[in-house]
């Protein structure tokens, strides 16, 4: 604790930590018995393979593993086994129907899931959590992805995500009306939303630091209305934690549920949505799963070290052009600056010129 914390502070933080740890004991049938970290340490021991895994996480990750393990810290949702265990379209669709319908603002009910085939995810594979494509009933298809980091032009990312939707219901839509010998119309492609859940959100979402839900559409400047299908939300959730100091909404539970592993935060959602008991019990289930939970953070420790290998390509590519373009700039002035040192020259000759022939007289 900071020697610098007042009296009345320690106290406070004190109280904190033991009233947290009263309720963790509590509620046991959520996050099971508390075990000491030798204890767990002694566990992983057993399998070497498994042992020796853990040893080669970063030190953060080594710590996040161990509390989660000793039952005094959750797990983040936003890993990619944890969060589609939870929001398994088709185990629990109930769930992602209704955080989709608090994103969107309308009820809507899922249809079926899709394998999500596009090209991009084979490109792009390491820069993503998760990502889960399902059609509701209206035809309508949704995209749900989390991005840990913000990238670099993030609009023309997702434009080129939603595009993929809409040329894949183009395709499938034209190819069942020739078999069915049926003419197509471009009124029987639905609409696609791209949902989109940045853990570290850039730039641009920091220029507006008290918003954090982006609902976006093309429209018209004169008013015009028609529907150009493709509908978008991105979601910083680190902006989100940092303007949400508490839960006013639902859809605030969800994402809290999402964003934050931390005992206080889990005991607010619990305590204004008790049930979400039952989904933070399915997480904690983890924690008696050693030998796929070390897989699941080297998979994440991997994955971070590709996004961050990605982010630093396309920073340092960025960096690149615009050393050309001033390196460009500067040829142009020095040929500039040139020109018009060739050009006072030519004037200094003339007059020199001039000077010489009135000597000369």
């Amino acid at each position: 604790m900071n020697s610098n914390t007042n009296p009345n502070q320690q106290l406070s933080l004190q109280n904190a930590t033991t009233d947290i740890s009263q309720w963790l004991s509590q509620n046991q049938d959520i996050f099971g018995h508390s075990l000491p970290r030798d204890v767990v340490l002694l566990h992983l021991q057993q399998d070497p393979t498994t042992y020796q895994a853990f040893l080669k996480l970063s030190d953060t990750l080594k710590e996040e593993f161990l509390s989660f393990c000793m039952g005094v810290q959750g797990l983040h949702i936003t890993y990619d086994p944890v969060f589609k265990q939870i929001f398994h379209p088709e185990a629990h669709p109930e769930r992602l129907e209704e955080f989709l319908s608090l994103c969107l603002k309308e009820k809507l009910k899922i249809l079926q899931v899709l394998p999500n085939d596009s090209q991009r995810l084979t490109e792009e594979g390491s820069l993503l959590i998760m990502d889960i494509l399902v059609r509701l009933a209206s035809g309508a298809l949704v995209n749900i992805e989390i991005q840990r980091i913000g990238y670099l032009f993030p609009g023309a990312r997702c434009a080129c995500y939603s595009s993929d939707l809409v040329m894949r219901q183009y395709s499938q839509i034209r190819e069942q009306k020739r078999r069915e010998n049926r003419r197509f119309s471009y009124k029987d492609i639905k609409r696609v939303y791209t949902i989109v859940l940045i853990q570290n959100s850039s730039k641009e979402f920091h220029d507006l630091p008290e918003h954090y839900l982006h609902h976006g559409q093309q429209v018209f400047d004169t008013g015009l209305q028609l529907d150009m299908l493709q509908q978008y939300l991105m979601i910083p959730l680190d902006i989100f934690r940092q303007t949400r100091q508490n839960i006013s909404s639902k859809l605030d539970a969800w994402l809290y549920f999402i964003t934050s592993d931390s005992p206080e935060d889990i005991r607010k959602v619990i305590e204004a949505y008790p049930e979400f008991k039952e989904l933070y019990r399915e997480v904690f289930q983890f924690r008696y799963q050693m030998k796929e939970l070390v897989s699941m953070f080297s998979e994440a420790l991997r994955m971070l070290d590709a996004d961050t290998a990605q982010y630093m390509i396309e920073i340092q590519q960025d960096e690149i052009k615009e050393n050309q373009r001033i390196m460009a700039e500067d040829r142009k002035t020095i040929a500039e600056n040139q020109k018009t040192i060739a050009d006072q020259q030519q004037e200094i000759n003339r007059l020199k010129a001039l000077l010489v022939a009135k000597e000369a007289k």
